[in-house]
């Protein structure tokens, strides 16, 4: 490369070449400037000014663009929302004591999932940085919050994998993944498709990133041999790999001291109910459907938080409902002491009210860049712990006893008084330019302080006798960084001044001037004030550093104040909305009575139709719902299993009564889109649900399945929808809630004794139809989709025609009913079926068999389009034929 034009634009190229990949921001003065195409790019993404420095030896000029080091901050959240590495380059050196060139260097490198300003992220939310690993058919995934401390990991390596790692990363939503390059076929399908789901920055590492020797070794590095033991991975290679990587690459980022990430928790999805992505989209559970926002979710119904840490415990539990039934049992005897406890409730939220970020704080410190206003804001926390002790001493509750226990101060008292005694209440942002350490703190500082001071007072005696000597009454004494003290006479009396007088600048209406006793006293203040500034930097960072040595500590208080939170907002939301405690049974029994949609109950004030429900794993498995269009099928079924949800995280819910079974997971089919990333058509993903469904369901299961095979022709819809019933309800037997307008399938509850058929309740009134919301035992062969089409505004004209085409069909005499009998050959068990006669059974229930066998074995992640269309057009052809 040809020699850069200046020795500053040869430093920065070589500190250019340690971060290719990244949006360099080289600290100069009070500005951070970027260069050629950097500072293209920063130029349109931050729409700052694009200018230009000298020349290179080439003639071309070098783009430039520049932000204010005081807004690094804003523009750095900027650039790092928009998925871009940016490396932050400091001066680490004073100009003043440089010979040349100051010595510059890289001291951060900051990416979506590397943040730790709290101006950057959502403080009710974690901002996960994750990693994944395939080798020999089996994964490994690392998810870890840097500003918070958390670490998660797990493998998998059964089948389906492509919708079990979605779901992952559903569930957690990491705003980065690092992965290994080259990736396989099947990583590379894969990432396409988490990058459907969730907005996602890919970093590819070469595979020796996740070399299984670095890995051990990084470990060992930051955790001792009992630690490590503790975490129960060390005979698990592929989580060494990750957890390895995950660390490399935050030293990469330049944060390389972990002392708050203490733990690594492996987890199995057998800990958890697990939640995949389309029960996670429509349960709601994060994000509403309608505008993907937090507003109308089961997070923002259940967060009436007073912390973060509060909010992102209940986050937590949503991701992750717990399966233990002791867990949950002693977060709902929390919830209910709190409940029956106004006063202690009252007296804790008030004081939660305004607690800090103490795990983000811990972060901050242990990475070294926690503020002063970081220790005042500590300081007024911790003072916060002793009368939480105080009202928690008459707690009775496991839990809450448990967090009193946790929350004792021991040595954080020293905290408090080290801060009390060392900073001011109200301390600058900064921390090289003075006025955080308290005076009588550091004797040395004291005597600066007061020379400075006294520098001071020499400079307002000097400008009063300037004033006398010249006779100008406006004569005044300033500073300015560029020309230090200076003393400033208007243009009307520069006849006036004295012969001592150097002049140092020209302003339109003035004259500055500087004078030998000027300058004597201003290197006396300077030089007083420097070393000041110096000294308490010095101060500052041994203080920071004593604290910081207590993170682990002050990790442990913010978890038990999350907790606390979290519990206390439960008993206050459950007193605001008329929850009830859930009863957790071990046989298996759905018993709800009044249930209601916690959402729509909230907003609707009293106005919601509650409903019962009643399943178990004999008589009352599968309950086949139908009824009218807008009848409120879907609203039901969403509630149950909504009401199931809320009692795995320790809720109380919305009934009358509730006894809910420990359940390992919740599925949803629900609603129909078009899946256009992965070019999947409305049928195709939803016969990728059900497959998932009749994959990984259980006994222990809830699914809930909003009408089946509606994507395709009514003959096959209903053929499968009938196979999917039986399947579910013989081989797997799990409790199920199905909605389905083929009333063809009520016939199952003559065939099968645990089938049920329960309907919507509507009333007709003069030629109107009034729904009652009301479900109700017996099943109903009408939806009422012409007067749904009328409340819609569809013209009269066709409800007119299509109420004619309806009577016609009806009526129609080539569909006929067969007569009760029995079926011949295996099929003895359909004793009627109507709308078909015999020869006609036979033959659909056979495909029907078929098909389904085919769909559950059919490679959703992996099929085309055309080939899904092959499959379909066939099963048409079989049933048609």
């Amino acid at each position: 490369m040809e020699k850069d034009t200046t020795p500053l634009m040869e430093q920065y190229h070589r500190i250019k070449k340690e971060c290719k990949d990244a949006i360099l921001l080289f600290r100069m003065g009070d500005f951070y400037e970027t260069f050629e195409d950097d500072a293209v790019i920063a130029s349109k993404e931050l729409d700052i000014v694009l200018t230009s420095r000298q020349k290179d030896k080439k003639g071309n000029k070098i783009p430039m663009a520049g932000i204010p080091h005081k807004s690094i901050e804003s523009y750095l959240f900027k650039l790092v929302k928009k998925g871009y590495k940016v490396a932050v380059c400091n001066q680490v050196e004073d100009s003043a004591e440089s010979n040349g060139l100051v010595k510059r260097e890289i001291t951060r490198i900051v990416t979506p999932g590397t943040i730790l300003e709290p101006s950057m992220l959502d403080e009710k939310t974690n901002n996960f940085l994750s990693a994944i690993f395939e080798e020999d058919g089996a994964v490994s995934m690392a998810f870890v919050d840097v500003s918070t401390g958390d670490f998660y990991v797990t493998e998998l390596n059964s089948s389906d994998l492509s919708k079990k790692i979605l779901s992952e990363f559903v569930k957690f939503s990491p705003v980065e993944c690092i992965v290994p390059s080259p990736m396989s076929p099947f990583l590379t399908k894969l990432m396409n498709d988490i990058g459907g789901n969730i907005d996602i920055t890919i970093q590819k590492k070469e595979r020796s990133f996740f070399d299984l020797d670095r890995g051990y070794e990084l470990l060992s590095e930051y955790f001792n041999d009992e630690e490590l033991k503790s975490f129960k991975i060390l005979d698990k290679p592929l989580i060494i790999r990750i957890s390895g990587a995950i660390i490399s690459y935050l030293k990469s980022t330049y944060i390389d001291i972990l002392d708050h990430l203490v733990q690594i928790k492996y987890y199995s999805s057998s800990d958890f109910m697990v939640l995949d992505d389309t029960t996670i989209r429509n349960l709601e559970i994060f994000k509403n459907i309608r505008d993907r926002l937090k507003k109308g979710s089961i997070f923002d119904y259940l967060d009436d938080t007073k912390t973060p840490m509060g909010s992102r415990i209940i986050h937590k539990w949503l991701q992750m409902p717990s399966l233990l039934q002791e867990e949950i049992e002693n977060r709902l005897c929390a919830v209910e002491e709190l409940y029956n406890d106004r006063i202690l409730l009252n007296d804790l939220r008030s004081l939660l009210d305004g607690f800090i970020d103490l795990e983000r704080i811990s972060s901050r410190l242990s990475c070294k860049i926690a503020s002063p206003k970081d220790l005042i804001n500590l300081k007024l926390s911790l003072k916060k712990l002793p009368p939480i002790l105080t009202n928690l001493d008459r707690a009775k509750s496991k839990k809450l006893v448990g967090i009193r226990e946790r929350l004792d101060l021991g040595e954080l008292n020293d905290i408090i008084s080290l801060i009390e005694e060392s900073i001011i209440e109200d301390p600058p942002l900064t921390i090289k330019e003075g006025g955080i350490i308290k005076d009588g703190y550091n004797t040395k500082l004291d005597e600066l302080r007061k020379l400075f001071r006294k520098g001071k007072n020499w400079l307002t005696d000097l400008e009063q006798k300037e004033r006398e000597r010249t006779g100008i009454k406006s004569l005044k004494i300033g500073f300015n960084t560029v020309f230090g003290y200076y003393i400033e006479v208007s243009k009307s009396n520069v006849l006036l001044i004295p012969k001592d007088y150097i002049r140092k600048q020209t302003l339109v209406n003035s004259e500055r001037y500087v004078t030998p006793m000027l300058k004597e006293i201003e290197e006396k203040v300077l030089t007083a004030q420097e070393k000041s500034f110096s000294l308490e930097y010095e101060l500052f960072l041994d203080i920071r550093e004593r604290i910081s040595r207590h993170v682990r500590e002050l990790k442990e208080k913010a978890v038990c104040i999350g907790i606390l939170d979290a519990i206390s907002s439960f008993a206050s939301i459950a007193l605001d909305n008329d929850l009830i405690r859930p009863e957790i049974n071990n046989d298996g029994r759905i018993i709800i009575r009044d249930a209601r949609h916690p959402i729509l109950d909230k907003y609707m004030k009293g106005r919601f139709v509650p409903n019962d429900v009643y399943l178990d794993n004999k008589d009352n498995r599968f309950i086949i719902l139908t009824g009218p269009n807008m009848a409120g099928k879907s609203t039901y079924m969403r509630q149950i299993a909504l009401i199931v949800l809320l009692a795995h995280v320790g809720s109380f819910v919305p009934a009358k009564y509730a006894s809910i079974p420990i359940t390992d997971r919740i599925f949803t089919r629900v609603g129909a889109y078009d899946d256009l990333t992965s070019g999947q058509s409305t049928f195709m993903v939803e016969m990728s649900e059900v497959a998932n469904i009749l994959t990984n369901a259980t006994p222990h299961s809830l699914i809930v399945l909003d009408e089946i095979g509606k994507g395709t022709s009514t003959f096959d819809g209903l053929s499968i929808a009938w196979a999917v019933s039986e399947y579910i309800y013989n081989k797997i037997k799990a409790k199920t809630l199905f909605a389905t307008h083929y009333h063809q399938l009520t016939q199952l509850e003559n065939l099968f004794s645990g089938i049920k058929n329960y309907n919507v309740a509507v009333k007709e009134v003069n030629g109107s139809v009034i729904f009652l919301r009301k479900i109700v035992p017996g099943a109903t062969d009408k939806s009422y989709g012409i007067y749904v089409a009328k409340l819609a505004g569809v013209k009269k004209e066709v409800i007119d025609r299509a109420e004619e085409i309806l009577k016609i069909i009806e009526e129609d005499t080539d569909i006929t009913p067969v007569k009760k009998g029995k079926i011949t050959n295996k099929k003895k068990r359909y004793t009627q079926l109507i709308f078909f006669d015999e020869s006609v059974v036979d033959t659909l229930l056979s495909d029907a068999e078929s098909i389904i066998e085919d769909i559950k074995s059919i490679d959703i992640n992996n099929i085309t389009p055309l080939n899904a269309f092959e499959l379909l057009k066939g099963y048409k052809k079989r049933l048609n034929s």
